[in-house]
């Protein structure tokens, strides 16, 4: 009998899940949202996903952040021992969806629909 631990196969990125929707996605479809010190309060995004301390992961999405809110996840994932903060999450999920509008606007440089202008 082997004792060694079961590596996964190569190329397989670790799963996590949703504290919003609890559905599992890889971990490069979700954001870590971390407390920014220990024993803080105040949550925010980590980007990078390499912050110390314990992360609760979460879709890119507001309706997961929402789901998240309602469902009081968040206290509970980060093992805090109050209320968390979360006023740089929802900033975040504000300033990504702004800049998901403007991307996918349609508007062409002139700000007219397929202009040929340039």
């Amino acid at each position: 009998m082997n004792s060694l631990p079961r590596l996964p196969p190569p190329g397989t990125e670790p799963v996590r899940t949703c504290v919003g929707c609890r559905a599992r996605a890889p971990r490069s479809a979700l954001v870590r949202v971390v407390l920014e010190a220990p024993g803080a309060s105040r949550a925010a995004v980590d980007d990078r996903a390499s912050a110390p301390g314990r992360g609760a992961w979460l879709h890119a999405d507001q309706q997961c952040l929402d789901l998240a809110v309602r469902r009081r996840a968040f206290p509970r994932a980060l093992r805090s021992a109050g209320p968390v903060d979360l006023d740089a999450v929802h900033a975040w999920f504000t300033d990504r969806s702004d800049a998901v509008i403007e991307e996918e606007s349609g508007l062409e440089a002139d700000g007219h629909p397929m202009s040929t202008q340039r």
